[in-house]
């Protein structure tokens, strides 16, 4: 985990608390307790809770640490 730390430092993109979680925003939620457990889909905060970025549908989802959602980049040769 520690490999992780490092990276979030380099990207700035590190977890942080719930509850500074802006609106409209497509983000990557977890639960931290023991261990990371990172919802398999970004989400986007709403005045009703949240909703999955992908079907804009709802989620139930109890995150306590939310961070900006950066898909993995595939970058494929052209010629």
């Amino acid at each position: 985990m520690r490999w992780m730390r490092i990276l979030a430092r380099l990207f700035g993109n590190e977890w942080r608390d719930i509850s500074t979680a802006p609106h409209r925003r497509t983000l990557e939620l977890a639960v931290i307790d023991s261990g990371v457990h990172a919802a398999e889909a970004p989400c986007i905060r709403n005045a009703d809770g949240w909703i999955d970025a992908t079907t804009m549908r709802p989620v139930q989802i109890r995150a306590t640490h939310w961070r900006y959602w950066n898909p993995d980049l595939n970058f494929r040769a052209c010629c």
